[in-house]
């Protein structure tokens, strides 16, 4: 067996667990009336665009394009497909493990590649008939943006994955504005026709991405950071479900071993006024402010919701997401208040009094009205962006 061979059932083992993920959340009743409804509509509307433009890509400008794609620098890395036990088998035969993770490398390559190949097919009827765009200035743009990308994913490749929090926030902001800047003025390139600027970039880029990952290509000594990028890649998207679910027990997390939490340290009271609907009021705001992954899923979801409401063109579309939005706040606030109260050993026992549903009442309409605002100003923001801005 050589590293070729060593690759593709690695390769093959990754997508059947990606694919047994999908199918644990996606079953057959889902699959049958969704998945199969939506992709026929899917392509239905994919062909239509090829003979008749929709009347909403007349208000988008090319700028957007641009925006679409920054979106497509973040994710992935650079992947070996290395596992735990290859430190100990595989160290016996270096130049195996080595070939491996050198084919890896070109996979995650050659992955990135096929993967913008299918936004272009997606953004094809767009980019011909409506912005006027040819082939040749299609993939100048495509060598843009994998350049860009590779560069990103070598960089991740230098940070450590295993870190979450803030410190991941703010080992990122550089990322993010350094990008922000080079994609800037590859737009400015782009736009004029400035073909050998763009090229350099591209070109440029690209070593600079080889000179990131050729530590990682050269030899084994970087074992440990492959093994702990390749599960994080393993197990983003179960991640990502367990973290949407509230229906899901999440794995505990570490803490740090203080006497006492940041929030509420001293548990005092909050109301003065000691009613059953208060008790559980205070209970819900003490777990919900000690626990971070719940306050950020509210404010992802008006987050996302109000960016919807901001980039979206049609005006049906932006309120099929306003509604979708609402009820999923009023689920996950219904999930949230029942998993914090309802399933504790102390409360579920009180969870049929009329304080327990009258605390849950008070909670949704508190929590709904940031949500109106947040979307109340969305909408405000694109009318009056559109007013100054009529070419978006």
């Amino acid at each position: 067996m050589n590293g070729i061979q060593l690759l593709c059932i690695r390769v093959k083992q990754n997508w059947t667990y990606q694919y047994k993920i999908m199918k644990s959340v996606v079953d057959w009743t889902v699959f049958v009336y969704f998945v199969i409804p939506l992709t026929v509509i899917t392509i239905a509307i994919y062909k239509s665009w090829w003979e008749e433009l929709p009347n909403w890509i007349h208000n988008i400008s090319f700028y957007w394009i641009f925006i679409v794609f920054f979106l497509f620098f973040w994710g992935n890395h650079f992947r070996t497909y290395v596992k735990e036990a290859d430190s100990i088998f595989l160290r016996k035969n270096e130049v195996l493990l080595l070939h491996m993770r050198r084919w890896g490398i070109i996979y995650s390559y050659i992955y990135e590649i096929v993967l913008l190949l299918f936004s272009f097919v997606f953004i094809a009827p767009f980019w011909f008939q409506h912005y006027g765009y040819n082939l040749h200035q299609l993939l100048l743009f495509g060598g843009l943006c994998l350049s860009i990308k590779w560069v990103i994913m070598g960089i991740k490749g230098k940070l450590n994955v295993e870190v979450t929090g803030w410190r991941t926030l703010i080992s990122g902001i550089p990322l993010l504005l350094g990008t922000i800047l080079v994609w800037s003025f590859c737009y400015q390139a782009f736009i004029n026709n400035q073909i050998a600027i763009i090229l350099g970039i591209t070109i440029t880029l690209t070593i600079v991405s080889i000179i990131l990952i050729w530590p990682r290509y050269k030899d084994n000594h970087r074992l440990e950071q492959d093994l702990a990028i390749d599960r994080f890649e393993k197990t983003k998207i179960i991640d990502m479900i367990f973290s949407l679910s509230m229906d899901i027990e999440k794995m505990p997390k570490r803490y740090s071993s203080r006497k006492s939490p940041v929030t509420f340290s001293k548990s005092g009271r909050i109301f003065n006024r000691r009613t059953p609907k208060n008790g559980f009021l205070e209970l819900f705001m003490k777990v919900n402010a000690r626990n971070i992954q719940y306050i950020t899923g509210y404010f992802q979801i008006i987050g996302i919701t109000s960016a919807a409401t901001i980039i979206l063109p049609p005006m049906w579309l932006k309120i099929t997401i306003i509604i979708a939005g609402s009820l999923f706040l009023l689920s996950w606030i219904n999930s949230l208040w029942d998993k914090i109260l309802g399933n504790h050993p102390f409360t579920k026992k009180y969870k049929n009094e009329e304080g327990y549903f009258a605390g849950r009442k008070q909670l949704t309409i508190v929590l709904v009205i940031p949500f109106v605002i947040f979307i109340s100003l969305s909408m405000i923001f694109n009318i009056w962006i559109r007013s100054k801005l009529p070419f978006i």
